[in-house]
């Protein structure tokens, strides 16, 4: 944090004074007084180690390592003025202070390339505007003219499976225009996103797992970043006020300017949208002591529950989805009319525009309105091309102009508990187990975010999105301590078939595990197993809601534990998730037949029911079976912030 200014000089800075007194025209004087006013300001520098100073850190992003030497993690070279900047705190404030006696076209000077360095040089230093005046900094001024924010939101869009960058969802800023009343189109973004080339599937997430990725700030118009979640990848997009007064906006601009010089290594799980925007807010409002929260990773939805712990109580905005505002009209129908709608929409359409006719001129309008915004949707989604989308859209507002205006639908869709109601993304656990051969225990810790029987509450329904789950059991009648379960990734996706949306269900699995049905003596069957499923879902409603769901499975695996070290085979697994409440159950049982390597198939299933006690705690029962291995287990699970 900055240090509050006193009115006590020190030494260091009455040095300064006296070389700006002693050397009142040297701004504009010739070379060998610049360099002596220069060299007066270094040792003022110098004797105020200013380099040390923690906000100096924060501007550059200096980390210190074990060490004790200090490196920024931006990769651009154009983010530091002297050469060894970057892992230098003290070389790069003598080339700011440098900076100050640069004699070039002003947009080109340092001090406008990084005003916020320079605005706080000034004010450590004390140096007044009229003998060191500030350079007009015209591309600067005019970009905070095009911004020219009275507010800021912070922003969280929510999770989306089918894209591995965006599987926690992505948190960035709104600028709010002054005087725009909130003006979608008037409004822009500061969002800090991977840079990514045209890789994509397994490579994609590869590189994005090691940092291959370079990850940088930029300003977007806001209708862009609407268009991409709430039209194109159907994500709901939730707006928390924040409470910046002038001043932090004003700071806010100046060092967002700086950053459209940085670069930093893009790390999905570590280094990614949250970790980044959390030192710029603290940067801005050094109150929020949002750095000193998470230390080894972060998620969005932490960086966005946070900020909302930290700043004062204010309602949220919620925009949903395009899919989820079409799926809300579409219940306001009758049942009759959705088939028509469909026919409107995707099949022949001159047929339905005739049946229209017998139809009140509100129920008419409100299957065109639906129509025309269904096709919207599937025009976003990729399933059809402008030529299709304009062919067929066409008609239907030619149908619906002459209706005038009509009630349609009223209200808005309700929108999702929101992330104040989430458990936070850190389990750990503890549970006892009963065996045929005595007790076990275990402990169990996952780094993030949930499972089919986690409270769904503020992340994505009838989802599990597992990273590091680990489950080390004690067996005490072979005095043995083994991992149970060491799952790098697990992600389930179940999706109710729905002839609008028509998305399957899907599953992948990669991890440590007991092979029990390979006949070993506990904990010696461990093996490296992969998995992945597809397959179809249907829900039913009612006093429980319940998803009922089969899937094709190709497994494998690797460990001396199975015959011939390995096997690879397919299957099919089918279960049910129900929840009522606090309570959550799943019923799930698979069957792999493999037919390379070790030969011998796999009954496996399991019953649990998952209690929420709290927000951040859960009791849960289980029964499961591996080949002939059965087990019941209770458990205990609480949920922690990231250190």
């Amino acid at each position: 944090m900055e240090h509050q200014r006193t009115g006590r000089v020190t030494p260091p800075v009455r040095s300064l004074f006296l070389a700006l007194l002693l050397f009142p025209s040297a701004v504009l004087a010739i070379a060998p007084d610049k360099d002596l006013q220069r060299l007066a300001i270094r040792e003022a520098a110098v004797k105020a180690e200013a380099w040390k100073h923690p906000y100096w850190h924060k501007l550059l992003y200096y980390e210190k390592n074990i060490f004790g030497r200090y490196r920024s993690p931006s990769v651009n070279p154009k983010f530091f003025l002297a050469k060894w900047g970057n892992i230098s705190p003290r070389l790069e404030l003598e080339a700011a202070i440098d900076g100050l006696f640069f004699e070039g076209r002003p947009d080109d000077s340092p001090e406008c390339a990084f005003p916020e360095r320079y605005r706080w040089l000034r004010e450590k230093f004390r140096i007044p505007a009229s003998v060191f005046p500030p350079p007009q900094c015209r591309e600067f001024e005019e970009w905070k003219a095009v911004l020219d924010p009275e507010s800021v939101s912070l922003l969280f869009a929510a999770g989306y499976l089918n894209n591995p960058s965006t599987l926690y969802g992505h948190t960035f800023l709104r600028l709010h225009k002054r005087g725009a009343a909130g003006a979608d189109l008037l409004d822009y973004t500061i969002n800090y996103a991977a840079t990514a080339d045209a890789a994509s599937g397994v490579l994609f997430a590869l590189k994005g797992l090691v940092g291959a990725y370079p990850g940088q700030f930029s300003t977007i118009p806001y209708y862009l970043k609407i268009q991409e979640y709430h039209n194109i990848e159907n994500r709901d997009l939730w707006e928390y006020p924040l409470s910046l007064t002038q001043d932090e906006i004003d700071r806010l601009l100046r060092h967002s300017w700086e950053l459209g010089k940085a670069s930093f290594p893009y790390l999905f799980f570590t280094r990614n949208c949250s970790w980044q925007l959390i030192p710029l807010l603290d940067i801005v409002k050094p109150e929020l002591k949002l750095d000193g929260l998470f230390h080894f990773w972060v998620i969005p939805s932490d960086t966005a529950k946070a900020v909302i712990s930290a700043s004062p109580v204010a309602p949220p905005a919620w925009r949903p989805s395009l899919w989820r505002t079409v799926d809300w009209k579409r219940s306001q129908l009758y049942e009759e009319e959705k088939p028509l709608v469909l026919e409107l929409a995707r099949g022949d359409q001159a047929a339905a525009l005739k049946k229209l006719e017998a139809q009140n001129p509100a129920r008419k309008a409100a299957m065109l309105e639906l129509a025309a915004d269904y096709l919207s949707w599937r025009f976003y989604a990729g399933r059809i091309g402008k030529p299709e989308l304009d062919t067929r859209t066409d008609p239907l507002l030619a149908a619906r102009a002459p209706l005038g205006q009509q009630l349609t639908f009223t209200g808005a869709p309700p929108p999702p508990p929101s992330l104040r109601k989430a458990h936070e993304s850190l389990r750990v656990g503890a549970g006892l187990v009963t065996l045929a051969d005595g007790p076990a225990y275990e402990v169990h810790g996952r780094f993030a975010v949930q499972d089919l029987l986690d409270a769904p509450d503020g992340y994505l329904q009838d989802a599990a999105l597992e990273m590091g789950n680990l489950r080390l059991r004690y067996q005490p009648r072979y005095n043995r301590l083994f991992v149970k379960e060491g799952r790098l990734v697990h992600i389930v996706s179940l999706n109710p078939w729905d002839d609008w949306m028509r998305r399957q269900s899907w599953e992948l699995s990669a991890g440590v595990e007991q092979a029990d049905e390979a006949g070993r003596q506990a904990g010696r069957a461990a093996v490296w197993a992969m998995s992945a499923a597809a397959g179809v879902a249907a829900g039913t409603e009612g006093v429980m809601r319940q998803l009922w769901y089969v899937m094709a499975v190709g497994d494998s695996a690797f460990g001396p534990a199975l015959n011939s070290g390995w096997r690879t085979g397919g299957g099919l697994k089918a279960g049910v998730l129900a929840g009522l409440g606090p309570l959550r159950l799943l019923a799930e049982a698979r069957y792999i037949g493999y037919f390379l390597g070790d030969t011998r198939p796999l009954w496996a299933g399991t019953a649990a029911a998952s209690l929420r006690l709290a927000r951040n705690s859960s009791a849960r029962l289980e029964y499961s079976w591996r080949g002939t291995t059965k087990e019941a287990g209770l458990y205990f699970h609480q949920f922690l912030t990231p250190p």
